[in-house]
């Protein structure tokens, strides 16, 4: 008797497939994940010199070059007092197209001793190795710079407020939840006693 029943439901599930199948369009069996951006990715500024530059002599920075929150070890490149907090790519590119550096941004590059994507190589020299800008002719002085003005643009500004007010609203969260627990454990104190 177990076994009829069992062919039953066999064949019940089988139909059920069937009709599923005839629902999933042909080719479409299997659901994939979004394919992993490609790291070679590069966005150049000015854009119209997009494909025509080699930036294989451009000189690389990483977000961590000027993080005030690294140390020494881990990338950062500048006195504590030149560095900001946390920049990004975009806000680096910012300052570079104020001082007219011919750069490209890499936004899928990984610095190896950080999780945070992207890097901008700059092109800090002309084709006689002279400096493209009179005011920052080397790295450093680039960054320091960098980490004068990140911290003053307007993109920066909104950022950091929209960090703050997720940070608000997750304590706020936190203390709800924690005063609910603390409501919920109120009642009878005492051990419970076994029947």
């Amino acid at each position: 008797m177990p076994k009829k029943t069992q062919v039953k439901q066999l064949k019940a599930a089988k139909k059920g497939l069937a009709a599923a199948q005839n629902i999933i369009p042909p080719g479409e069996e299997m659901y994939y994940m979004p394919a992993a951006p490609d790291p070679n990715t590069k966005m150049t500024w000015p854009q119209h010199l997009a494909g025509k530059i080699d930036d294989g002599k451009f000189i690389c920075i990483w977000p961590n070059n000027i993080n005030s929150s690294k140390t020494i070890a881990e990338g950062r490149r500048v006195p504590k007092s030149h560095a900001c907090d946390d920049p990004i790519v975009s806000e680096m590119s910012e300052v570079l197209q104020y001082y007219k550096f011919t750069h490209v941004i890499e936004p899928y590059k990984v610095y190896p001793r950080d999780v945070n994507p992207g890097r901008i190589r700059i092109k800090l020299t002309d084709e006689d190795d002279q400096p493209c800008n009179a005011d920052l002719p080397t790295r450093r002085a680039l960054l320091m710079k960098m980490g004068e003005l990140i911290p003053k643009l307007k993109i920066r500004q909104r950022r950091m407020a929209a960090k703050q007010n997720e940070l608000e609203q997750a304590k706020k969260l936190q203390i709800e939840q924690e005063k609910a627990a603390a409501a919920k454990g109120k009642g009878k104190k005492g051990k419970k006693r076994g029947k």
